[in-house]
């Protein structure tokens, strides 16, 4: 009894010595752990979450597991790039809104400014193959990839998928995603199924339950009328007695006093009431729960759930204007250049689910097929350089603006910055918006249920981008990519980055520069490894 309030209090405590940190170091304390990030983070989507998890979950230690695969599951359910927001969201929990969305520019700035540079190049010099020194550099900079990745999956599986369920809602993930990529509303749905499930599966036990009761009462009853109709009064007077003696077990276990129920009701809720859980037992589970979930609540966003609710409506808003502005982009001239990238951008930005490998065959249908502002070979051309690209894959946008307005350098340059700003504002609008929801909610039993299923699926995620970059990893001339298996040079790169980093706990960044030093010596040796 007594050791429940000093465990109760040590979170409170800690979050009024979080609360004393300075406005300024917080900023800092970003600054210094997002720099790095913007120039190492190759490999797509999947290698973004496998480093953040890495840095900020078990090295830095700035919020959970548990809270980190909430913030993975809301992120993929959401429309925009999942890795960007989850980097986004854990600055803004860290630091505050101000830190968050400077994480987001030093995430994203350095890759779109070089695509945009790209773009504006490749506007005045013409698309060309990539020089075969950089495919050798991708393919090692992949097969890094794929091990960090598969370092991520490893540690989330162990450490989440802990039952039947929650491992079969995984393994159904994998499945449909590595037959069904392609499908934009595959990753949202099951997210809503994985809650389903883990909702229905907490609640059954209890109607199973109910329903027993209601049965054994019924047929107590029955045989209560029975017995007394054929005049065995013995047995029920047997049966009276064992009630009464079940009703004192009980009640002296939950009063203080030996009083003894004297009454069939009595010892129906006494029976009942041996199935909760007691004040001292009760103490102890919150005391553990909040023992293990104590790094959650450093939380330093402050703004309410009204400001999250208006950030909603204002990103549905803008989706709409966008929406009605596609419709005369497509069908006449009478939009300005200028505001029909910005609403071309944000509307497929608000459309995507799936993050980054969706972007890229949806951007073809509005900015090759539609409107004609890239050629097919200019889209590939920027295709193949963003795969070997640090960063988000939506920095694509600033490549495919550069190229939309590229009448002058100037027009370039504003083309580049409203692409870039139009495909990732819808994303952290509905992101930042859902989060106070999401932090007002989270501890609701119901939801933390909800959230088991939701982060089942998201591993099974982690876990079939594994199977799908290794079938992908290796690029070819001709803007075509062959699986990773076929090289077994490379096969051995990824092998020893994944023992590296994942047995001698050698940071990633300097696996990933040691990787693009082995994709250049093989260059230099005409391919061999």
């Amino acid at each position: 009894m007594d050791s429940a309030p000093v465990v109760s209090a040590e979170p409170e405590q800690q979050t009024m010595d979080q609360q004393q940190i300075p406005f300024a170091d917080r900023i800092k304390e970003v600054l210094l752990n997002y720099l790095p990030l913007a120039f190492i983070t190759f490999g797509g989507p999947q290698a973004h979450i496998a480093l953040l998890l890495d840095l900020f979950v078990a090295k830095k230690q700035w919020l959970s597991d548990e809270m980190f695969t909430e913030l993975y599951a809301i992120s993929n359910a959401l429309p925009g790039p999942a890795s960007t927001q989850l980097a986004f969201t854990v600055a803004l929990i860290r630091g505050g809104a101000i830190a968050g969305v400077l994480a987001f520019l030093i995430w994203s700035i350095p890759g779109g400014i070089v695509m945009g540079a790209l773009g504006y190049a490749v506007g005045r010099l013409g698309a060309s193959d990539i020089p075969q020194s950089v495919l050798y550099i991708e393919r090692a900079l992949a097969s890094v990839s794929i091990a960090l990745i598969s370092i991520a999956a490893k540690q989330l599986t162990f450490k989440l998928l802990t039952d039947k369920t929650s491992a079969s809602l995984a393994a159904i993930a994998v499945v449909l995603v590595i037959n069904f990529a392609s499908q934009a509303w595959l990753i949202p749905v099951m997210m809503v199924f994985g809650g389903i499930v883990t909702y229905i599966e907490s609640i059954v036990p209890g109607i199973l339950s109910k329903y027993k009761a209601k049965k054994a009462r019924k047929n107590d009853g029955q045989q209560i009328a029975q017995n007394t109709v054929s005049g065995d009064w013995r047995v029920a007077d047997e049966a009276s007695t064992e009630a009464l003696v079940v009703s004192g077990e009980n009640s002296s276990s939950l009063e203080p006093n030996d009083n003894a129920g004297s009454t069939a009701g009595g010892a129906t809720v006494n029976a009942a009431a041996t199935d909760t859980i007691t004040p001292n037992n009760k103490s102890e589970v919150n005391a553990t729960e909040k023992q293990e979930t104590r790094r959650d609540l450093h939380i330093y966003f402050t703004y309410s759930m009204k400001t999250g609710a208006a950030l909603i409506v204002l990103f549905f808003i803008l989706l709409i204007i966008s929406g009605v502005l596609q419709h005369y982009t497509v069908t006449s001239q009478a939009v300005p250049l200028w505001l029909e990238i910005l609403s071309t951008f944000y509307f497929v930005g608000a459309i995507i689910f799936g993050g980054g490998p969706v972007v890229v065959p949806l951007l073809y249908n509005y900015v090759v097929s539609n409107t004609e502002w890239l050629t097919t070979t200019e889209f590939l051309m920027g295709f193949a350089i963003i795969n070997v690209m640090p960063g988000p894959n939506f920095n694509f946008a600033a490549y495919c603006g550069a190229l939309a307005y590229r009448s002058t350098g100037a027009t370039s340059f504003v083309g580049a910055l409203l692409a870039w700003i139009g495909i990732f504002l819808p994303g952290l609008l509905i992101k930042a918006g859902v989060l106070p929801i999401w932090r007002h909610y989270r501890d609701l039993p119901v939801l933390r249920v909800i959230f088991k299923g939701l982060n089942s699926v998201a591993v099974g995620l982690l876990i079939s981008a594994v199977y799908m970059l290794w079938m992908k990893a290796i690029a070819l001339p001709g803007n075509s990519v062959t699986s990773l298996g076929e090289y077994t040079g490379w096969t051995g790169l990824m092998v020893v980055g994944f023992l590296v980093m994942d047995t001698w706990k050698i940071a990633p960044w300097w696996v990933v520069g040691g990787s693009a030093i082995v994709g250049a010596i093989a260059w230099v040796a005409d391919g061999r490894p």
